[in-house]
């Protein structure tokens, strides 16, 4: 087929056969986010609860350390995956929500590693509960208590290799448990009006990166076949991360920020400190925003990034299957974690 076809830049059918999954998961998530958002306590519990869904997620993701570990888990998960097929009453789909949450890790955890995760997600917990100027502090004493933890005299003796899991938790307090303080932080101090404006252009940018990048896939990957020592340093950088991410993906999230910004009926404050960039000299409103858009889609990129190098290193493809067609709470969360701090600073700090 020539090139100059236009149904050969057309992704195939089967990229898409998500979709309806996808639409029905945006048809009810997004006018309950949006009439949550709405109260300071609702948007809190939220939050919160999508907080304690990530953190259960996360330790979904720990590495696997060996071969051993790997046969484990997959005989764990394989369990796991049998009890959520069976069953289609209520008792079944409970066995299903379990399976999601608690999929192939926690029946194979020893207590050191147990003890690990609870440190953690007490630690997060209070991490999103606290002021934010003692942010710095409270992760840098999580991040030490979980280093201790080994040497409690009841773990002196596990033989658990459990340095990895350290060091994954240490990450997930860097990465989620302060995402969510400046989700709450935005909400307390920005209102339902501030929140909104960042989850719309966040999600946006993802659904505008998702688009472009599966219209582009057949495309994308036809010219590359047998190029992959022309790819550059960017590219191959980006497929080392996740082979899925293109860079046609990169610009339609780039794109659709500014855009997106833009629908969203907001003025960015005059005492934010977008507006105080001396040497930008921004007065614009409609630039202001433009810039914003630009700002978020990029920064939301590399959240993205980061949370599919650790799913990259744990062998997974989504962080979880709670959300039909979009993965798990991770997997929508990622960009908002990068993309939060920003806002913050830039428009509420």
């Amino acid at each position: 087929m020539s090139n100059s076809n236009p149904s050969s830049y057309a992704a195939p059918p089967t990229v898409w056969k998500d979709l309806p999954r996808r639409f029905l998961t945006v048809g009810i998530g997004v006018p309950g986010i949006a009439l949550q958002m709405r109260y300071y306590f609702t948007s809190w519990l939220f939050f919160q609860v999508s907080h304690l869904i990530c953190l259960l997620e996360w330790k979904n993701l720990i590495p696997p350390t060996g071969v051993e570990d790997c046969k484990k888990n997959d005989d764990v998960a394989g369990t796991s995956r049998a009890a959520a097929a069976n069953g289609s009453n209520a008792n079944g789909t409970q066995q299903k929500v379990y399976a999601i949450l608690f999929d192939d890790k926690w029946n194979s955890l020893s207590d050191l590693e147990r003890c690990e995760f609870y440190v953690f997600s007490f630690c997060s917990l209070t991490m999103t509960m606290i002021p934010t100027p003692l942010l710095p502090l409270a992760v840098m004493f999580a991040g030490i208590s979980l280093r201790m933890i080994q040497y409690i005299p009841k773990f002196q003796s596990s033989t658990s290799q459990s340095i990895h899991t350290i060091q994954h938790y240490q990450f997930g307090l860097v990465y989620i448990s302060t995402g969510f303080h400046y989700l709450l932080q935005i909400r307390r101090d920005g209102g339902a009006r501030h929140i909104g404006c960042l989850l719309f252009i966040v999600w946006m940018s993802d659904t505008g990166a998702l688009i472009l990048g599966r219209l582009m896939n057949k495309y994308n990957n036809k010219n590359s076949n047998g190029k992959d020592g022309k790819r550059g340093v960017f590219l191959s950088f980006l497929k080392a991360i996740s082979p899925g991410k293109t860079i046609p993906g990169l610009i339609g999230g780039v794109v659709t920020g500014p855009i997106s910004s833009l629908l969203y009926p907001i003025e960015v404050p005059s005492s934010a400190s977008l507006s105080s960039i001396s040497f930008l000299h921004i007065n614009n409103h409609i630039l202001q925003k433009l810039i914003l858009g630009l700002i978020l889609s990029a920064v939301g990129i590399i959240g993205d990034l980061a949370e599919s190098s650790v799913k990259r290193m744990s062998g997974k493809k989504d962080s979880g299957g709670l959300l039909p067609g979009h993965g798990g709470v991770v997997d929508r969360f990622d960009s908002l974690f990068t993309a939060g701090i920003v806002y913050f600073y830039l428009i509420l700090a």
